[in-house]
């Protein structure tokens, strides 16, 4: 069997480095959409959640309240949003919650194929659930850079 404990240990690290972030941030700070933004930190921090929940488990095994699609999905931005987002304590719970169920549920499983490729255009294709996990890591890290720019932006407009 394969060694795959670096992916975990990556993802405990990249969760972790994200969840202390999330506590510096302030329930209006994740609202501010800044000039040449189309979206705020709260949709960034809900589509990692979303966005890692549909590439690992699919439509069928997300655990995502079933609005966060029309919310958080690719495309979508706050201005379109016909409810108030999760508060920021909600969204980093989920995130923890998640944590540990990606961990239980695919430990064991990251050779394993996924129900079907994922292609990502013509980029490159996904078989694997190692593949996907290593994946979801480069788009939280991505997104975790979209909430620094943000959060830069929110201070130069002070």
């Amino acid at each position: 069997m394969q060694d795959f404990s670096f992916v975990w240990n990556q993802f405990d690290l990249i969760r972790g480095m994200f969840l202390a972030r999330l506590t510096e941030i302030t329930e209006e700070e994740a609202d501010v959409v800044p000039v040449g933004f189309k979206n705020n930190i709260r949709w960034n921090i809900g589509h990692i959640l979303l966005t890692q929940d549909f590439l690992l488990f699919g439509p069928e095994g997300m655990k995502c309240p079933p609005h966060y699609a029309a919310m958080f999905a690719p495309g979508t931005k706050p201005a379109d949003w016909e409810k108030e987002g999760p508060s920021l304590e909600a969204l980093a719970a989920e995130l923890k919650e998640q944590h540990v169920r990606i961990k239980e549920e695919l430990h064991s499983r990251l050779n394993d194929p996924l129900p079907k490729p994922f292609e990502l255009g013509d980029k490159g294709t996904m078989h694997t659930y190692g593949e996907m996990m290593v994946f979801t890591l480069f788009h939280e890290g991505m997104h975790i850079g979209c909430i620094s720019s943000l959060r830069k932006a929110i201070a130069a407009a002070k």
